[in-house]
């Protein structure tokens, strides 16, 4: 039996005449034909490389249903889209990531011991704070959240604490300390914001999530360490979405937990491998306005989507340096229409993912 469009699974013969049809290459062409031209010194054509990624992600997609069959009672949906490489701002060690309304980017310089803010075309357009331990100053932060107004939480992991920023950088607050006490932190990498300015801290070294008010007080404390529910191993990022549940990437355990607004553990997925819906070390995870919950399964280099009760969606990435590869997956966004941008840490460069309808 001949190889067939892993986009419409009509025969495109031999295998080697590659993975689309000649229909589905022919609009493909036409899409990256109105995206792109442009062309690095040096390099490959832009185009070619974005065309063999889309295919490369299809592929991908596909590959994996068939390889570990059915998983969940919903089919996983084939992306269509770009990604293409951001480029303006350079990158020592990007970590975290946030955007503003204006979809601006908020990207954790870590090596650097600041926060880029980049236009969405990842121009520079301003840095926030320096390495130190003062009041604004920051020291290996690792994550970054934005609260409703625009204000800046940032996850200063080696000096333990939250530093709390004006969009300009001006020192607002410094909450908490090394410990492991009620406000205290040990190496926090992960932090969100709710849509009442409540801060959820993902107190790393101590296995556990802390909810803070937007003054910085304490108002609950869930988890300990371990591998059941409600435990974490090593938490990093958090998320909250429009019901107040709390999502935990769970770092060592390898897997996503959801939480309730009131901390009660509702349910734990994956675990360690390189399956959909399986992670290998997850690190961030983001919730878009369906409710949708995106993983960076940072060390199988790719993104996970799914569904708000768990069930896999879709996979994007593999790795590798071409555009739609990745080497270590960290921070990502999503925006309203399921465009998404991650950090291609080992690459250190962004990445922009967009969704093309057919």
């Amino acid at each position: 039996m001949g190889a067939t469009c892993v986009r419409c699974s009509r025969p495109i013969g031999e295998p080697a005449s590659g993975a689309l049809c000649d229909e589905c290459r022919a609009r493909l062409r036409i899409l990256l034909a109105a995206r792109a031209g442009v062309r690095r010194a040096g390099e490959r054509s832009l185009l070619g490389a974005l065309a063999v990624a889309s295919v490369l992600t299809l592929a991908l997609v596909l590959g994996l249903l068939r390889q570990f069959g059915s998983v969940a009672a919903e089919p996983m949906r084939q992306q269509h889209g770009v990604w293409q490489i951001l480029g303006g701002a350079t990158f020592i060690s990007p970590v975290g990531m946030a955007a503003d309304r204006m979809g601006n980017l908020y990207v954790v310089d870590a090596a650097n011991s600041r926060i880029d803010k980049l236009a969405p075309d990842g121009t520079l357009l301003a840095t926030l704070g320096s390495r130190g331990n003062a009041p604004g100053q920051l020291d290996r932060p690792t994550a970054v959240a934005l609260d409703p107004i625009g204000n800046v939480y940032v996850a200063d992991t080696a000096n333990s604490r939250i530093e709390k920023l004006s969009v300009t950088g001006v020192p607002l607050g410094t909450w908490g300390s090394f410990g492991s006490g009620p406000g205290q932190f040990n190496g926090p990498h992960g932090v969100a914001v709710d849509h009442e300015g409540n801060v959820y801290v993902g107190d790393t070294g101590n296995d556990r999530v802390q909810k803070l008010s937007p003054l910085g007080k304490v108002m609950a404390i869930w988890g300990r360490s371990g591998q059941g529910p409600g435990e974490f191993r090593q938490p990093y990022g958090v998320a909250v979405d429009s019901d107040g549940a709390v999502f935990v990437a769970d770092n060592l355990n390898h897997r996503v937990q959801k939480l309730s607004a009131v901390g009660v553990p509702v349910a734990q997925w994956g675990s360690y491998g390189f399956g959909v819906s399986q992670f290998n070390y997850p690190r961030w995870v983001v919730v878009d306005i369906r409710g949708d919950v995106y993983v960076s399964d940072s060390y199988n280099h790719r993104i996970q989507q799914l569904s708000p009760s768990g069930v896999p969606r879709a996979v994007w990435g593999g790795r590798g340096g071409l555009p739609g590869q990745f080497r270590r997956t960290e921070g990502l966004v999503v925006d309203e229409v399921g465009g998404i941008v991650v950090v291609d840490a080992d690459n250190d460069r962004l990445q922009r993912y967009i969704p093309e309808p057919w």
